[in-house]
């Protein structure tokens, strides 16, 4: 009976997730924390973790879902350098590689962009910048849950899946945490490459009245690779090496009665660069690919990249208005976020000057989610509400003298006035939906559901940056483009015994292309209503399983999404849009196995996709590029745990070759991409309850590689080439007060 325990608890919900895998000391740490609860003197209100994820809303038989607790994102932290991305590309089957920079440009689930929440708020925005993942620090991170495949219940954005982040939470008994970290490479020991961090958190209830209290600094230092030279700058998205990040968060949550629940939750994280490297020119002159990326010193920039964002979020639940289980939610967000300079006097889109774009966004959103049980029709429940949100963007750029930077070799930047690159867009959307949930006995389950989706984008007029100079400017006339889309999903599941269940699903899901994308290189004629602003509709087929067999778990999926339009592409920095027809189909394949002693645990995970695209007024179909479908994708782990309060684990991930090009011909991420495989060691020791240690070994051979992002050349160029960190120890030390 024991044993059946440990297997569903531990087992069962990672076993999705094979990358995962830390049974052994989860169930340690929770006989601990069931004894100290068994042993409190007073009785606590329940403690209510707030998300507005609507993660229970869907129905996770006929999904396949990763889950992370607490416990294991401070362990897989330590062999990923404290990268939440790189957490997630070695966790999460479909998701691809990370980008070992700032950016998560190319980090798709199933071939397609995923909807970042954090605490039920979107970390997307309509004005993409691809810093969902680096906008909050992973040291204030509870839970994850990543639901893979598109659908009807979120709406726009999570048109290849979501990924719910949920931070700590408030309530409970009163307890205090301190959690120090030190990082190095191995490869070359200096003082700037030195990495270190501190986080205090505080949580408790006082009578009603819940509160948390977090706060943490990072100094982020300079990366090496296998070779001790040190890794580039990477010029197109940006990176955070050689920054200081700092964050503060906090909770007050108040039990109105037994059934009603409110909280304010406040975040703030800002992460900025100072650093003396850039990225040396000189490598643009080899052929593509061929040579790595070099940094040189002797950077003189004053506002380097930088991620500032602002969290507000006000929730609400009762569980028991009238029978129906209410969540309701109102937040605002303000991001800031600057890129690296940029050399676009080869570009009449940027105005053909020396720049630097940074772009700021606020939205004020809100979301409602009800549970309706329907009891008089047997075992059914109806979830249903709506979401609002909107969003307002815009982009200045700084210019800086030309001749300035010339005479320094790219090293010195001298501003001598703004721009305003892309004028204040405002986007918002509305929706509803509803989703009816039933069993019909003990095999069989079923679900149903619909949304309205309606979407504008809005903008006045402007005067592009490519008319500067010009005799005759025109001027991009102001304008409002529509959409709306209902949208449906359905499936049905069979449980042949408790341990086993086979699903087939069709969802559908929305995103709204990015107008800002289209809006900021508008030409003459330009139309705000044109086809590359239609939104994205995507249908997704899905047949899956999972089983249980005595110690082993598994799973399979087999999914195809269409849309008859993808994403707005943008070719040789925005002087080329395209959209095309999509088709993605893809494999993910599970295995789990712990041993009856709960020591030795092992288990692997499978990714295959295949994409293929239709541009437009053709009928020929190509490969997509490497920023949407990633290789074929294996991970696979060793753990072992010794005693009760020591833990061990080798992981590894490999990513696939694959040609991505079209006749043989390079462009922008097309090119032929050789594989690569890294492997991780972490070991975690509890000194006592209240003292944990933890080493991680990331890229533990010292191996040269180039990650999938970097064999891509984001700038169209050597200068992207980047060669990933070699063999970096990272020690944390955690103190339970």
């Amino acid at each position: 009976m024991q044993k059946k325990y440990i297997y569903q608890r531990h087992i069962l919900p990672l076993a999705s997730c094979a990358s995962i895998f830390l049974s052994p000391l989860s169930y340690a740490n929770e006989l601990l924390e069931n004894t100290s609860t068994k042993n409190a003197p007073v009785q606590q209100l329940e403690t209510i973790s707030v998300t507005a994820s609507r993660s229970d809303a869907v129905q996770e038989n006929s999904k396949q879902v990763t889950k992370l607790n607490e416990k294991e994102i401070e362990l897989l932290k330590n062999g990923s350098s404290g990268s939440l991305a790189s957490v997630l590309a070695k966790a999460v089957p479909g998701l691809s590689d990370s980008s070992r920079t700032i950016t998560d440009y190319g980090q798709t689930l199933r071939g397609r962009n995923a909807l970042i929440l954090v605490d039920g708020v979107p970390m997307n925005l309509t004005r993409d910048t691809s810093r969902g993942l680096s906008a909050i620090d992973p040291e204030s991170i509870k839970s994850i849950e990543v639901i893979r495949g598109s659908n009807a219940i979120y709406g726009s954005g999570a048109a290849g899946g979501i990924i719910s982040i949920t931070t700590k939470s408030a309530g409970g008994e009163p307890t205090a945490k301190t959690v120090i970290g030190l990082q190095t490479p191995l490869s070359n020991f200096r003082s700037d490459a030195l990495s270190g961090d501190v986080h205090q958190y505080f949580s408790g209830s006082t009578n009603n009245l819940d509160y948390a209290l977090d706060f943490g600094y990072q100094r982020i230092g300079s990366p090496y690779d296998a070779s001790g030279d040190r890794v580039a700058p990477e010029p197109s998205q940006g990176d955070l090496f050689d920054a200081d990040a700092y964050s503060i968060g906090a909770k007050i949550g108040y039990h109105l009665d037994n059934n009603q629940y409110l909280q304010l939750a406040a975040n703030y994280y800002n992460a900025e660069q100072d650093s003396d490297y850039a990225a040396d020119p000189s490598v643009k002159n080899s052929p593509l690919g061929s040579v790595p990326a070099k940094a040189i010193k002797g950077l003189r920039l004053k506002d380097q990249n930088k991620n500032e964002n602002q969290i507000y979020n006000l929730t609400y639940t009762h569980k028991d208005l009238f029978g129906n289980q209410v969540d309701a939610q109102l937040y605002y967000r303000d991001f800031f976020t600057r890129f690296s300079p940029f050399d676009a006097r080869n570009n009449a889109n940027r105005g053909k000057q020396v720049d630097q774009i940074y772009q700021e966004n606020n939205v004020l959103g809100s979301r409602l989610t009800v549970t309706t049980p329907l009891d008089f029709i047997g075992d059914t429940s109806l979830v249903w509400g709506g979401d609002f949100s909107r969003e307002k963007s815009k982009m200045p750029l700084d210019i800086f003298d030309a001749q300035i930077y010339d005479q320094s070799g790219g090293l010195e930047f001298v501003k001598t006035g703004s721009l305003m690159y892309l004028p204040e867009l405002t986007t918002q959307s509305m929706g509803g939906f509803a989703q009816l949930k039933h069993r019909f006995n003990e095999q069989w389950s079923a679900e149903v559901g619909t949304r309205y989706e309606d979407s504008y984008a809005e903008i006045d007029s402007f005067v592009p940056l490519s008319q500067l100079g010009s005799a005759n400017p025109y001027t991009v006339p102001s304008g409002k483009a529509t959409a709306d889309a209902w949208l449906y999903n359905a499936n049905i599941t069979f449980s042949p015994t408790d341990q086993h269940s086979i699903y087939a699903s069709f969802n559908q899901g929305f995103q709204l292309p990015d107008a800002g994308l289209v809006i900021r290189n508008a030409g003459v004629g330009f139309n705000l209503s044109s086809s590359f602003l239609q939104p994205v509709k995507v249908d997704n087929y899905e047949l899956g399983w999972k089983g249980h067999f005595d110690n082993l778990s598994s799973s399979l999926a087999v999914f195809q999404s269409t849309s008859d339009l993808g994403g707005v592409q943008s070719f040789n920095n925005g002087l080329v849009l395209a959209r095309t027809k999509e088709k993605i189909t893809g494999v993910e394949a599970t295995i789990d196995y712990l041993d009856d002693a709960s020591i030795w645990g092992t288990g692997a995970t499978l990714t295959w996709m295949q994409g293929r695209e239709t541009p437009q007024n053709t009928s020929t179909a190509q490969d997509m590029t490497g920023f949407r479908i990633p290789p074929l994708k294996l991970t696979a782990y060793v753990s072992y745990s010794p005693t009760e309060t020591w833990t061990n684990r080798i992981q590894a991930t490999y990513f696939g070759a694959k040609d991505y090009r079209l006749n043989g011909q390079n462009g922008f991420g097309r090119y032929d991409v050789k594989s690569y495989t890294t492997a991780d060691l972490i070991s975690r020791f509890s000194l006592n309850k209240q003292d944990t240690v933890t080493i991680g070994l990331e890229n533990m051979f010292n191996r040269k590689y180039y990650p999938l992002y970097s064999q891509l050349l984001r700038s169209g160029d050597n200068t992207s080439h980047l060669v990933a960190n070699g063999a970096t120890l990272k020690v944390s030390y955690s103190h339970q007060w």
